[in-house]
C-alpha cells in the first residue's frame, strides 16, 4: 500500500472510532453512529479500502480501546450478544464498496446506488448480528429481530441517505484534489 492510502485508512479507521461511542441507549442495543462511519468509509474509500479500515476499526476494539459503542472494547465484546454486529461490519464495507464502485457522472444516479448498497449491507448487518444475538441470548428469531433490527430501521435508512449524500459529495472532493485513486 502507498502511504497515502494507509493515512486515508487510518483516517477512516479514527473516524469509526468517533462515530461509534455516539449513541442513544435504546434498550439492549443503543442506537449509535457507528454504522453511518461503516456507510460513509464504504462510500468513500470502496470495498478495499473500506474493509481494512473497518478491520483496522474492530482490532483497535478488540486490543481494549473502548472504540465500540458506550465506550467498551476487548476481544468479549465481539463474543457477546452485539459482536455479530461489529464483526458484520466488514462484509458490510465490502458490499457497500462494489455497490459505489464505477458510478455513473449523473449524481442522482450515482447517490441511488450508494443508498441502494447502504441498504443491501444494513440487511447483511442485521442478519449476522441477529443471527449471533439469537445463539448467545437464547432467543428466538420474532424476540430478536423486534429487539435488534425493527426498531434500527428508520434510523438506519436516515444514516443511508446521509451516507449517500455526504459520501458522494466527499469522494467527489478527495478525487478532485487527488487524494483518492
Amino acid at each position: 500500500m502507498k502511504t497515502k492510502t494507509i493515512v486515508i485508512c487510518a483516517i477512516f479507521a479514527a473516524l469509526m472510532c468517533v462515530f461509534s461511542v455516539i449513541t442513544v441507549p435504546t434498550g439492549i442495543i443503543p442506537v449509535t453512529l457507528g454504522t453511518l462511519g461503516i456507510m460513509l468509509t464504504a462510500v468513500i474509500l470502496g470495498s478495499k479500502k473500506g474493509a481494512v479500515s473497518v478491520a483496522v476499526f474492530i482490532l483497535l476494539g478488540i486490543v481494549g480501546l473502548p472504540v465500540f459503542s458506550g465506550f467498551k472494547g476487548g476481544i468479549q465484546v465481539i463474543f457477546g450478544p452485539t459482536g455479530g454486529y461489529i464483526w458484520s461490519y466488514i462484509p458490510m464495507a465490502v458490499v457497500i464498496g462494489l455497490f459505489s464502485a464505477k458510478l455513473s457522472e449523473q449524481k442522482a444516479i450515482a447517490m441511488l446506488k450508494m443508498f441502494a448498497g447502504c441498504i443491501v449491507g444494513m440487511i447483511i448487518c442485521y442478519a449476522l448480528g441477529t443471527v449471533q444475538f439469537m445463539i448467545v441470548q437464547k432467543m428466538g428469531l420474532i424476540k430478536s429481530l423486534s429487539a435488534c433490527v425493527i426498531p434500527f430501521i428508520p434510523f438506519d435508512i436516515a444514516k443511508a441517505v446521509l451516507a449517500s449524500y455526504l459520501g458522494f459529495t466527499i469522494r467527489a472532493a478527495l478525487q478532485k484534489a487527488r487524494l483518492l485513486d
